[in-house]
């Protein structure tokens, strides 16, 4: 019964913390630029436009975004220099509930750091398990999701304002965005507490389902365990004959003594 007890403690405790945790968006995506446009977008679907009035981030929770962009080091892109990376959150109506934009640009290397790390990787290169890339990763402003519930993300990048109408763009190998959502305090302990609590919470089940039993089944168990059982009562009568009889010799042997 115990066994019984601490089990369904058990259950009832999974059940109550599977209703009280709260898990962290996590979702990473891949970011396929249109690049007939003068400045190259791409468009990130957050919720499913055939559920109206679904939210995939939920409300209140700050999200961080982060762009990675994998881009050669070709000398376009070492000449290109500074450019931005634009992103726009819109509603399922199309309007603009936040925007952030962010610049970018590759990391230096003089010219002769360039030439020894061409020598030193010059085996894998040629072999093709390494590429001559930069990955360049993009954290931008942490966004707070509001009451109209965020349905697609728009990246887009940005030239400097110097360069004519359709150039300053970058050459990109591949890009994606990853979408972290961070909880609210008293849910973040709740997540990182969240096995020490469902081990309390199931022996605080157990200990309740135990003290109601006690407190309204006692008199069944009482009753269950105060009846005797045929082995015991056969022995109790066996040892009671042999206590009688041991009692009547001796009576019988003060009784001979006295004569």
């Amino acid at each position: 019964m115990l066994l019984a007890l601490l089990a369904s403690g058990f259950v009832l405790g999974g059940f109550m913390m599977r209703h009280l945790i709260e898990k962290p968006i996590q979702k990473v995506e891949t970011l396929n630029f249109d690049y007939t446009k003068t400045s190259p977008v791409a468009l990130v679907p957050i919720i499913s436009s055939s559920v109206i009035g679904s939210r995939f981030i939920p409300y209140n929770h700050k999200l961080q975004l982060t762009v990675s962009l994998t881009v050669p080091e070709s000398e376009y892109n070492r000449k290109l220099g500074v450019f931005q990376v634009r992103v726009e959150f819109l509603s399922g109506n199309g309007n603009i509930t936040a925007c952030s934009s962010y610049p970018c640009t590759l990391r230096f290397k003089c010219q002769p750091i360039r030439f020894v790390e061409i020598f030193l990787k010059s085996a894998p290169l040629i072999a093709g398990f390494q590429s001559e890339s930069q990955a360049l990763n993009i954290k931008m402003n942490k966004f707070t999701e509001g009451i109209e519930p965020t349905a697609c993300l728009k990246m887009t990048l940005e030239p400097r304002a110097e360069y004519q109408h359709g150039a300053g763009i970058p050459q990109v190998y591949a890009a994606s965005v990853a979408l972290e959502s961070e909880l609210p305090k008293l849910k973040k302990i709740i997540w990182y507490w969240r096995r020490t609590l469902f081990v309390w919470a199931s022996i605080m089940s157990f200990l309740t389902e135990l003290v109601f039993i006690l407190a309204f089944c006692r008199p069944m168990i009482v009753q269950g365990s105060g009846k005797p059982r045929i082995g015991s009562t056969a022995r109790d009568s066996h040892s009671n004959t042999i206590f009688r009889s041991k009692r009547t010799r001796r009576e019988g042997l003060l009784y001979i003594k006295r004569i």
